[in-house]
């Protein structure tokens, strides 16, 4: 198949939005590339609006309660606005628009150690906000995008809206979305922003001086960035469904590298955690609350660990017995 046979194919995908991750990054690849070929630029305007826009499908698990399960049917686009739109390669890869976004938001959302709080957006997107972390939105959505900031951790579940995506920035990284539900992990002081997806799609872009690189995820995946390597790498995550306890606090280890278990310690209880070499090779099994007391969680933890811990100043000391 030709590369101009490829891209119609994939049109066709994008349109009926039955892509797969590497099919729609290829799409948004060949789009860039061939954007000056007229014939299928006449391809585009000709039939995007004669062409029904089929709805993200599996947006909402059906274990996950929620005051909207039904998916509307979205009108086409029928201006010439719209095909503007989808030859800038927008809807899942605006971040290359980050220069473009509205002001600083009108609301900060705060929360202390231990605290966690639910707040809807005001396009219906819920939000969980883990402890030590900020969430910024505007009072309203306007324009073409619906922008938030995100300093440490929150699932988001996103009304869905083909005409306006919904972007995460933290720090130099942009999450894009229509319409899902998945975690941000993006505490400043950590070298690793995570962004793992229980349903649906999204993009991740990280923005350096003169790149911008880009990956896609689908259910059950992670994009890790590393802050320091200026990197993105793409991971199978099929626990991603505990990020529905999670958000609520209710942690559930099965066999977890010791190092994930205290950066989450860390992360909720906004601590700093050293432990005894002699567990560095070790796994956690077991569940820990983190809307408890601190000493009742690292009890919890220790006891699980054949370990005690200690406080020395501000540092937290987990030794072996």
């Amino acid at each position: 198949m030709s590369e101009k046979e490829q891209f119609k194919h994939l049109y066709q995908l994008y349109l009926s939005n039955s892509c797969t991750a590497e099919e729609l990054k290829h799409f948004f690849d060949l789009l860039e590339k061939r954007r000056d070929d007229q014939e299928l630029m006449a391809l585009l305007s000709d039939t995007w609006d004669q062409t029904a826009l089929s709805p993200e499908k599996g947006l909402t698990p059906p274990f996950l309660p929620q005051e909207r399960k039904t998916v509307q049917l979205w009108r086409r686009l029928v201006s010439a606005a719209a095909v503007l739109l989808i030859l800038s390669g927008l809807y899942l890869y605006r971040s290359d628009l980050s220069r473009l976004i509205a002001p600083a938001p009108a609301h900060q959302l705060l929360t202390a150690t231990a605290e966690r709080k639910l707040v809807s957006l005001p396009d219906g997107t819920r939000v969980w906000l883990s402890p030590n972390s900020k969430l910024g939105y505007p009072e309203k959505f306007e324009g073409t995008e619906r922008n938030v900031t995100l300093e440490g951790e929150a699932f988001f579940e996103v009304t869905h809206d083909v005409r306006h995506p919904f972007i995460i920035k933290s720090g130099q990284v942009s999450t894009t979305v229509l319409g899902t539900s998945f975690n941000v992990t993006a505490y400043t002081q950590q070298n690793t922003i995570n962004v793992t997806l229980v349903t649906g799609k999204v993009a991740v872009a990280l923005q350096g001086q003169n790149t911008t690189q880009r990956d896609t995820i689908v259910a059950n995946q992670r994009i890790i960035v590393d802050k320091a390597a200026a990197s993105i790498s793409k991971v199978d995550y099929p626990d991603a469904a505990a990020f529905l306890n999670k958000r609520l606090g209710l942690y559930e280890y099965r066999g977890a590298a010791l190092g994930e278990v205290i950066r989450d310690l860390e992360n909720q209880y906004g601590i700093q955690i050293k432990t005894d070499s002699s567990l560095i090779e070790s796994a956690f099994y077991g569940h820990l609350k983190m809307t408890d007391p601190l000493a009742e969680t690292l009890n919890k933890f220790s006891t699980v660990m054949e370990a005690q811990w200690k406080k020395e100043g501000t540092q937290y000391i987990i030794l072996k017995y």
